[in-house]
């Protein structure tokens, strides 16, 4: 938690330091995504089948996820802002280099460098904002870099569909790797030195909080919710596309593309929750987004699209003001190395959305979209309540 001084905080309470907090969500999750909307594209370039150009998603979120714990404690170790910089940095060289690709091994190599450099970005920002801003700013904040991510998340898959679409995907990863630089920059020029740090004395003493996050209930508790808000909102959208793609629907490839436009109800949602979180406290706001992603999955199970689509866009929002209160918590329950603890958060959280994708497919065969819709309901019940048992009820101040 935050104890600078209001002089202190002043530095990175500034306009500019928000912006650059919004580029380093973008580009953390510009690329992450990227090839989702490519693979009918690649299919045809390299000749191979869905179940290989997965991959192509798969390794860069297993990335992140074995990533995550050293790149916390890297943060601890060495800074906020160095590390924060150098994944930036990273993240740009390897978008670059995998429009070099040409096997479809090769531009797996270059889509696990991404998922490596990816948790970096975010642990060294989560971090950043706990201990440079004033606690009752921390939310909101947090949820500006929320925003940013969803934005990243969108435009990632329209630029590159769009790119594609007039030139090829190689020019797509070349463009978004320059837009990634600019973005660096960007981060370089509006964070100021962090004045709130205090290192680890050594990369093996951050290591060594690895097993003090395990051992403090609110974070585990944390790591089990971020776990689940990931695990519903990738099983929604994988099974929902089935869904809709079956008759009565028959929605084709580009109607179904259209349902991430979704997303971006999160740009709206995540500021808004910063400000309620700051009135009313994270674990309050928590609930209320749970359940109204919970109602809006309900709304999934009307025959109406328009309904469905609703639906859809209710989930989200609650996915993305959960996502930010989960977020904002994990660095104010750790008591020392704030960054490994948001580490073993995105560990957990990617290890929830991978599982998220391939592990309802039971559920899918027997029960279909109304099994699904069950499963999720019954994940953001068991995240409603460890929240409500772990997180304290008032704001941390």
């Amino acid at each position: 938690m935050s104890t600078l001084s209001p002089a202190l905080a002043r530095g990175a309470a500034t306009p500019r330091a928000r912006a650059a907090v919004v580029a380093a969500g973008m580009c953390a999750f510009f690329t992450m995504y990227v090839t989702q909307g490519l693979l009918p594209s690649l299919r045809h370039v390299f000749h191979a089948g869905v179940a290989e150009l997965s991959l192509t998603l798969t390794v860069t979120t297993l990335a992140v996820a074995a990533a995550a714990p050293l790149a916390g404690s890297l943060s601890d170790r060495f800074g906020r802002r160095p590390v924060l910089l150098s994944a930036l940095a990273g993240l740009s060289a390897s978008t670059l280099g995998a429009a070099s690709a040409d096997t479809l091994h090769a531009l797996l190599v270059w889509r696990a460098l991404q998922g490596l450099f990816v948790p970096g970005v975010f642990t060294a920002t989560v971090a950043y904002i706990g201990e440079e801003w004033p606690a009752h700013d921390v939310p909101a904040v947090t949820a500006l870099y929320i925003s940013g991510s969803v934005a990243g998340g969108f435009l990632g898959r329209f630029i590159a569909g769009m790119v594609t679409a007039r030139w090829d995907w190689q020019v797509a990863f070349l463009v978004l790797g320059a837009l990634n630089v600019v973005f660096t920059l960007l981060v370089a020029y509006g964070l100021p030195a962090s004045r709130g740090f205090h290192p680890s004395g050594s990369l093996h003493a951050s290591l060594a909080g690895l097993p003090r996050h395990l051992r403090n209930g609110r974070l585990v508790g944390s790591y089990a919710i971020g776990f689940g808000i990931l695990f519903t909102q990738v099983c929604t959208f994988t099974y929902v596309t089935f869904h809709l793609a079956a008759p009565p629907y028959g929605l084709d490839l580009r109607e179904l593309s259209l349902l991430f436009t979704v997303y971006l109800v999160g740009m709206v949602a995540t500021p808004m929750a910063g400000r309620l979180a700051w009135r009313f406290g994270p674990r309050r706001v928590f609930g209320w987004a749970v359940a109204l992603s919970a109602a809006g999955m309900l709304l999934t199970l009307c025959s109406a699209l328009p309904l469905i689509v609703l639906g859809l866009t209710a989930s989200s929002a609650g996915v993305f003001i959960a996502q930010s209160m989960a977020t904002a918590q994990v660095p104010t329950f750790a008591r020392e190395a704030r960054s490994s603890a948001v580490g073993l958060y995105v560990m957990c959280y990617y290890i929830g959305g991978s599982l998220g994708a391939f592990a309802p497919s039971v559920v899918w065969l027997h029960a279909g979209w109304a099994g699904c819709v069950a499963l999720v309901l019954m994940v953001q019940a068991a995240i409603g309540t460890v929240a409500l048992r772990v997180w304290p009820a008032a704001a941390r101040a």
